[in-house]
């Protein structure tokens, strides 16, 4: 029994960080079709969610009324909950064309876009950060995506402009950059799930949240993708932004993440069957499932792995190699609390993995726990 439990968990772990993302680079190629772009410039409404960005927003306002775009064809909208001088640095700009809008009470970002996209002018909406600055041509970038009449949703590139400021900036540097391969495979087939909340654009008409204190990136795109239009990936719409800097700023923002999109996706489940989005459920399951819970997989493969080390040298060097990893990564958060002295490659990887598996944990046992999550949002940035 533990052999089977042993390799089992190893190839689920195998499938869901490299077997997936080979089936999906074969499947692009043999069934993948390309966006018919076009240079076009349909009316365009930038939502921004705030909640006392007073030391960014000001920033990003310069970077959105400098942006390379129709003024009569765009409309900047900030939409906040703040209680700091976000306000009033939003209401210099108002000459500029940017509207404001307010809610004294906090309810969180999806309640707050519900809200605010009725506002919205334009054909398409896009929802940005408050501390996400765009390359000068994104919006115009995006845009072009829509001349396809079957795209639904656009998403840019994050790119992480701080990667070697710690050891979670590191890791999250390195994930990025491997979720974006994963998305350009996707892409060619029409299915890009996870759509960066940062820089991420959709038809207006197809804007359904769940509920109006549900309507993230993530569940917007899903309802985009189970109603039939496509959704994908914009490598030439860039917006920057600085990684999470602590351990613990980017667990919780891990742990908040997989605990409110696991609900959404029981959620969606049904309306996926319904309306037979088999491949879209086997993707979800690929993606998004096997890889938050993939921590009690590496769990069961330590523990069987443990049972089995007198069986042959193997087991024994496959456990060693576990040991070395926890190793390493306790070290590596030793040294990045000191910050003493630069933490080796090895010893970073090995922290943030282990604070990543921790975030799909605790993050998939209160996804699973029948409450109410709140929409609430922190900032993980320094």
């Amino acid at each position: 029994m533990a052999k089977i439990i042993f390799w089992t968990s190893l190839f689920i772990i195998f499938y869901t960080y490299f077997g997936y993302m080979i089936l999906c680079s074969l499947l692009s190629k043999l069934f993948g079709k390309k966006v018919r772009k076009k240079d076009i410039f349909p009316s365009l409404s930038i939502i921004v969610p705030c909640y006392n960005e007073e030391t960014v927003i000001r920033k990003k306002l310069e970077n959105l009324t400098s942006l390379e775009y129709p003024e009569d064809k765009l409309q900047i909208i900030i939409a906040s909950e703040s209680n700091d001088k976000t306000n009033n640095i939003v209401s210099e700009f108002k000459a500029k064309g940017v509207e404001l809008y307010t809610y004294e009470e906090r309810q969180g970002k999806s309640l707050m876009l519900y809200k605010t996209v009725p506002k919205s002018r334009g054909e398409i909406v896009v929802f940005s950060d408050a501390n996400a600055i765009y390359k000068k041509d994104a919006l115009k970038k995006l845009a072009s995506n829509f001349h396809d009449e079957r795209i639904g949703a656009v998403s840019g590139i994050l790119i992480i402009d701080n990667p070697k400021r710690s050891n979670i900036s590191n890791g999250e540097y390195i994930y990025k950059k491997y979720e974006t391969l994963l998305r350009g495979s996707n892409s060619l087939l029409g299915c890009v799930l996870n759509s960066d909340g940062s820089i991420f654009a959709i038809r207006k008409k197809l804007y359904n949240p769940i509920s109006p204190e549900r309507g993230d990136d993530f569940e917007l795109v899903i309802r985009i993708l189970i109603n039939g239009y496509r959704s994908v990936l914009e490598s030439e719409a860039i917006s920057y932004e600085h990684a999470s800097v602590t351990a613990k700023a980017e667990t919780d923002r891990k742990i908040r993440i997989v605990s409110w999109f696991l609900k959404s996706s029981i959620i969606l489940m049904k309306e996926m069957f319904l309306k037979f989005r088999f491949g879209l459920i086997f993707q979800i399951i690929s993606h998004k499932l096997l890889r938050w819970f993939s921590p009690y997989f590496f769990i069961a493969i330590f523990i069987s792995n443990f049972i089995l080390l007198r069986e042959n040298p193997f087991y024994l060097s496959a456990f060693i190699f576990q040991i070395s990893i926890l190793l390493n990564g306790m070290l590596g958060y030793y040294i990045s609390k000191t910050k003493k002295k630069k933490t080796p490659l090895i010893l970073g990887i090995s922290h943030y993995f282990i604070m990543f598996n921790y975030g799909f944990i605790i993050g998939t046992i209160k996804g699973l726990i029948p409450s109410k999550t709140s929409s609430y949002w922190e900032k993980v940035r320094a």
